[in-house]
């Protein structure tokens, strides 16, 4: 079986060089320091968005139809793929500066609740900014939306994704799963209901509940980033494929 080429080293994560060519036929062998092509560092699932972008030409309708995936997943994964292989600038135009004041003091009010007031009182202790660690070890910069209902994110350009709702949201269906919660991919252009956007997964919770998407339907993924401030927030675990809830929190909510 052809196994997907490893082009990232896994413990550093630097881009990988081959040193060793051989030819199966005859046996040569060549040694050196050999650069892969951009191509080699996508993934076989953005590798397959490309071979369907070309087969289609271009027409994000089909492309759409093919991979089941919903307009803002499908420019975003083009928008990664042509990041990756340096033929946009490095800074995409969904992550760009973000504009507007920087509101360094959120008020916190008696209605909020545990989960938006942690989130609140930390980055109120930030002077309203702060950079977070994405679970792929990515910087996302968050602040607060000087609207007060949420939080913006130049990783996450669409509007009304970081809502404090979504974040109650998340960790209600963690909680309701006993405490750990699959997070879902509807990146991938998954339809809700189906087993990558499941609708007890983080994802899928908060599109259904929060974002009112309906099973069948594909759905816009900023789950990456809230599960990433859960964690930042000491709320939550942001691991492989799971959001877990602390049980530091459920012991500061047991005492609500």
């Amino acid at each position: 079986m052809e196994k997907e080429l490893v082009a990232v080293c896994p413990r550093c994560k630097e881009k990988l060089m081959a040193t060793k060519l051989e030819c199966d036929n005859c046996e040569l062998e060549l040694n050196g320091d050999f650069p892969l092509s951009k191509f080699d560092y996508l993934t076989n699932d953005e590798l397959e968005f490309v071979e369907c972008f070309l087969k289609q030409q271009g027409n994000f309708k089909a492309v759409q139809n093919e991979k089941g995936m919903s307009y803002p997943a499908a420019k975003k994964k083009l928008a990664d793929i042509l990041g990756k292989l340096q033929l946009i600038s490095n800074i995409h135009n969904e992550e760009r500066e973000l504009s507007g004041p920087i509101i360094k003091d959120m008020p916190v009010k008696d209605t909020d609740s545990l989960v938006v007031r942690k989130i609140k009182d930390k980055l109120n202790a930030a002077e309203g900014r702060a950079t977070i660690t994405l679970f792929n070890g990515d910087g996302c910069d968050i602040r607060f939306n000087e609207n007060g209902k949420g939080l913006l994110s130049p990783k996450i350009p669409p509007a009304n994704q970081l809502i404090w709702e979504a974040f109650d949201a998340a960790v209600e269906v963690v909680i309701n799963n006993g405490g750990k919660a699959k997070k879902g991919n509807a990146q991938s252009g998954a339809r809700l209901g189906s087993e990558k956007l499941m609708l007890n997964s983080v994802e899928g919770y908060i599109a259904h509940k929060v974002q009112g998407v309906q099973e069948g339907e594909t759905a816009f993924g900023p789950g990456f980033v809230i599960c990433a401030i859960l964690d930042w927030a000491e709320i939550c675990n942001n691991e492989r494929g799971y959001l877990s809830v602390r049980a530091s929190f459920l012991s500061e909510l047991d005492k609500e």
